[in-house]
């Protein structure tokens, strides 16, 4: 599973890579902080000319593409979003996007820091719901699996609110900071999301099982029963997970 699903079912809600705000150029230098497998660099690449510079920085390499894959103006670099970028990097860029760590970050972890313009573009995990359920009928493993889902994020601490991000923006001197808020309802994505929601469920699960800190599962066994489940609910019910996406820009001042 790569980052595909869900950054293609948010464009198709979003309906742009740039929020509009954010001025464009032929020479743009643009940073994707936590790019995975670079899949918005990718889609950036085919709507900027070939003289935008685009950099990519993740915490590890393994979902990297391969350079022969790649336009020559994309470039991946190994990076701990925590730890301090070189200076080669400081200051250097116009855009710089970040997308889904409100999971990997826990919300004292978010004081951004950029040059030019910061569009962080992020779900709101924890307000996930589960809507289109018929009638007098109960979506129980697909419920059961979101409240595992929340409750392991909170023992595993990662306790964010995406909806202080746009304040911090504001706290950290950005200015002109703008939020849009996009409710993942089109029904051209359910299914997208719904895989998503489904997959991340698992990851989450197996990875406080690794670390043995998921009492009410006893075995990945238990895990993946639980994934065909909540799977069986959705297509029994066409029913499926809803949650917002935010994305909010500013800009630090020179």
């Amino acid at each position: 599973m790569t980052d595909q699903v869900p950054s293609r079912a948010w464009q198709a809600n979003i309906g742009y890579l740039f929020h509009p705000v954010i001025e464009q150029h032929d020479n743009m230098r643009i940073a994707d902080v936590g790019t995975g497998t670079g899949i918005w660099l990718r889609d950036l690449a085919d709507a900027l000319p070939n003289t935008c510079q685009l950099d990519g920085f993740d915490l590890s390499n393994i979902m990297f593409p391969s350079k022969d894959a790649l336009p020559a103006n994309i470039a991946f670099h190994h990076q701990n979003l925590l730890l301090p970028f070189p200076d080669e990097y400081i200051g250097k860029y116009d855009v710089v996007n970040v997308r889904v760590m409100v999971v990997a970050l826990s919300s004292n972890e978010w004081e951004p820091a950029p040059g030019g313009y910061l569009q962080w573009i992020d779900c709101a995990a924890h307000d996930c719901v589960i809507k289109g359920v018929p009638e007098g009928k109960q979506a129980s493993n697909a419920q059961r699996g979101l409240d595992l889902f929340r409750k392991t994020l909170n023992t595993l601490g990662k306790t964010s609110n995406i909806a202080i991000l746009h304040s911090i923006f504001q706290k950290s001197g950005l200015v002109s900071c703008e939020e849009e808020i996009c409710s993942l309802d089109n029904p051209e994505t359910r299914e997208n999301v719904n895989l998503a929601v489904v997959v991340g469920i698992q990851h989450i699960l197996t990875a406080a099982f690794k670390l043995h800190k998921l009492d009410e599962i006893q075995s990945i066994d238990q895990i993946m029963e639980l994934k065909e489940a909540v799977l069986g609910d959705l297509h029994d019910m066409s029913c499926y997970f809803c949650y917002d996406v935010y994305v909010v820009v500013g800009r630090k001042l020179d």
